[in-house]
């Protein structure tokens, strides 16, 4: 007799693969791929084959790993920094977890008082530089819902209209109001050799806001 293990369902959790996800924050596929994997004990990943996905609560983790990267933090310090939050938090995803906002610079604080490695030390010190100029700031672009759960992420702030919800779309970036995929836009706006906004925004038949901050999104990922 065949026993099948069924995975527990995705659906309005996000699916993201590790191109998705490496464009999304702006890393390379590699990378994304190794910090996704569980022997790093990054994040809870399941990345034991080329079928795998993410979930959305991976990926804005991975947004935070990429942001201390970007910083000069250690994937030691980050990963040690990880663990010691997901036990105050009781969370796989500790560094996307709303209270991380003000409880950040103190877990790296802790970490740095109780090392007497000179090098984890200035390492640690790097995380809270990290934390209190970029990612920290980061927080007021997420959504947490009433029970703390994170549920949106505003990639050009709340008032941006672009969006990447997981129970919409499968959390691919979208504009919020008319749910159109800011890919989709992108490239109606390149077709033909070019359009102009206006006959995009008539071609999807949205306003002309959507186009402009679809586009500059996307412009953002290609820097």
């Amino acid at each position: 007799m065949t026993i099948t293990v069924e995975r527990p369902s995705r659906l309005g959790v996000g699916l993201y693969s590790i191109a998705d996800a490496a464009r999304i924050i702006r890393a390379k596929p590699a990378r994304v791929r190794r910090w996704a994997n569980p022997s790093e004990g990054l994040i809870p990943g399941v990345l034991s084959n080329e079928g795998d996905m993410l979930t959305f609560a991976e990926l804005i983790e991975l947004h935070f790993i990429k942001m201390f990267r970007d910083e000069g933090v250690s994937l030691q310090t980050i990963r040690i920094a990880s663990d010691k939050a997901a036990a105050k938090y009781d969370s796989e995803c500790p560094f996307s977890v709303k209270r991380f906002d003000t409880d950040g610079k103190a877990i790296f604080a802790t970490l740095q008082r109780e090392s007497s490695d000179k090098d984890l030390v200035e390492d640690v010190a790097k995380g809270q530089y990290a934390f209190s100029t970029i990612v920290r700031p980061f927080f007021r672009k997420l959504e947490y819902g009433p029970n703390t759960d994170l549920l949106r992420f505003w990639p050009l702030s709340k008032k941006g209209r672009v969006v990447l919800d997981p129970t919409r779309k499968f959390g691919k970036p979208i504009d919020a109001e008319t749910g159109v995929p800011t890919q989709v836009i992108a490239a109606a706006l390149k077709a033909g050799g070019g359009q102009s906004p206006a006959v995009v925004a008539r071609w999807l038949d949205i306003p002309i806001a959507a186009v402009k901050k679809a586009a500059e999104f996307e412009q953002s990922l290609s820097v």
